[in-house]
């Protein structure tokens, strides 16, 4: 291209090229909004299926331990990972954790910090009802994303423990995994060890009709 060429296009290249960058940009920033808004929507709870009747009222409790157990010395664990329920029945499940160490969230799994699924939209922990935990003293959760419920933990006191309580109400059958979305487990993301293994930090849910 001759220079006098150059003068007269080169604008109109560099505006191109600057036009392409902003695209680009704008491509990554809605791919990312999209992948929030996909996990965002993949919490909400699930369409109410007609005519479920009321099928009365069951207990599960369930226990977050740490310790040297199996041979896994510091690995969180929830007891009581495999249970079963009916469609209609209100189910009133406690959590009981003793784990003092706390697991922030992070990116966009920081909208695991609020409660969702339950009967009145909150969850009670040691009694008083909150909507909410402040990611700073998150411990771990209880999300089972096929049922639209998400329960945040806090850390227990120092040689205590905390208990949180909620009511839900499965609308749908099926086996649904529930996990653990804090980062407590082990590896560089804190992703791996429990986090990853079944009976550790996600078990299942099976509704019955």
């Amino acid at each position: 291209m001759s220079r006098d060429n150059w003068r007269s296009k080169g604008p109109v290249f560099v505006v191109l090229v600057l036009a392409g960058i902003l695209v680009g940009l704008f491509a990554s920033v809605f791919a990312v909004a999209g992948i929030a808004l996909g996990l965002r929507d993949a919490v909400k709870p699930p369409n109410t299926v007609a005519h479920v009747a009321t099928r009365g009222t069951v207990v599960e409790s369930m226990t977050i331990e740490t310790g040297a157990m199996d041979g896994h010395p510091g690995w969180p664990r929830y007891t009581n990972p495999f249970w079963t329920v009916h469609v209609g029945q209100t189910v009133v499940l406690r959590i009981k954790s003793y784990d003092t160490g706390t697991a922030p969230l992070g990116g966009v799994q920081t909208m695991f910090d609020a409660v969702s699924g339950t009967v009145s939209g909150t969850e009670s922990v040691d009694g008083k009802t909150v909507r909410s935990v402040p990611n700073t003293q998150i411990a771990h959760t209880f999300t089972v994303v096929g049922l639209g419920l998400n329960l945040p933990v806090p850390a227990a006191p120092a040689g205590g423990s905390v208990t949180v309580t909620a009511r839900f109400v499965a609308q749908r059958t099926g086996a649904f995994v529930w996990q653990c979305y804090a980062p407590c487990g082990s590896g560089p993301n804190s992703m791996g060890g429990a986090m990853s293994v079944m009976g550790w930090m996600e078990g299942r849910v099976h509704v019955l009709a």
